[in-house]
């Protein structure tokens, strides 16, 4: 009898156990995910989407920003525009998050992949850039995917202002809105160019800035850009010229907001992708 007890509270104590260590994953509140393969490049993107506050409880139709780098900032992103929507800092917006299946590993290599304009061969750059950089040129496709496929699946899901779309990201995202500015003025309005790899195959987008003023005088968008005082100075110099030669052009219809945010690093100024990036292109 001692022993069919015993057995009991052994059973008893281990369900209990198990009960204390199960877990729940931590979900965004007002938040999609969806799963879109490219035609242009067979690669598939999971699609992070974060709604307003309002949005269940209303009928308008709100601007939309497509950020890059979803896998690694889609909550700190998501999260300050929502706390700075609720104090009137920003207006509600729906937020596209564009994510990367799998770990870090991939990440970083369909970040290189899909935010470069050119392709340089592994061993052709400096050798502790190799692993940061394992594949690149593929900024072209990966724009017709968000031309072509992303937006043609999400703005008919949701109530979206299809005239005010922005365009969001850091570093090598950086890079690709700066590409995306030059390459196709028509699909987005506000571009927010955070820390941009501008030095990027021996400053390939100063060249085309440069080749784009010869074609056209106008740029119709509202740009911010920043980059930290305590970058690398590759960074800094390159963004310096970048943003001098567009404030020198002097672009019909170009709004731009350029400066260096003080004793911010490469990565401590991710935040400012909302809280300067997106403050500066919303306001009136």
């Amino acid at each position: 009898m001692k022993l069919k007890i015993i057995a009991i509270l052994f059973l008893l104590l281990a369900a209990y156990g198990f009960a204390q260590n199960q877990t729940t994953p931590v979900t965004l509140n007002r938040t999609e995910v969806h799963k879109l393969t490219s035609v242009y490049n067979n690669a598939t993107y999971p699609i992070f989407v974060s709604l307003p506050s309002s949005y269940n409880s209303s009928d308008k139709v709100y601007p939309v920003v497509y950020m890059l780098d979803a896998y690694s900032s889609f909550g700190i992103v998501t999260q300050m525009a929502k706390l700075l929507a609720f104090n009137n800092e920003l207006p509600e917006l729906i937020i596209v998050g564009i994510s990367s299946e799998g770990g870090s590993k991939e990440f970083n290599y369909n970040r290189a992949r899909d935010y470069t304009p050119t392709l340089i061969q592994p061993e052709n750059l400096p050798e502790s850039s190799r692993s940061l950089v394992p594949a690149s040129g593929g900024a072209s496709k990966f724009l017709n995917f968000i031309i072509n496929e992303l937006i043609p699946f999400i703005e008919p899901k949701y109530r979206i202002n299809n005239n005010d779309r922005t365009l969001i990201g850091h570093s090598l995202g950086g890079l690709f809105v700066g590409y995306t500015l030059l390459q196709e003025q028509s699909i987005f309005y506000r571009y927010v160019m955070i820390s941009p790899a501008l030095f990027w195959d021996n400053n390939f987008l100063l060249k085309q800035e440069n080749i784009f003023f010869e074609k056209t005088k106008s740029l119709n968008a509202i740009v911010y850009s920043t980059v930290g005082s305590l970058e690398e100075n590759l960074f800094i110099e390159t963004w310096k010229v970048f943003t001098n030669s567009l404030e020198k052009h002097n672009y019909y219809g170009l709004k731009l907001k350029a400066e260096i945010s003080e004793n911010e690093t490469h990565y401590t100024i991710i935040p400012h992708l909302v809280t300067r990036g997106l403050i500066s292109v919303f306001k009136p």
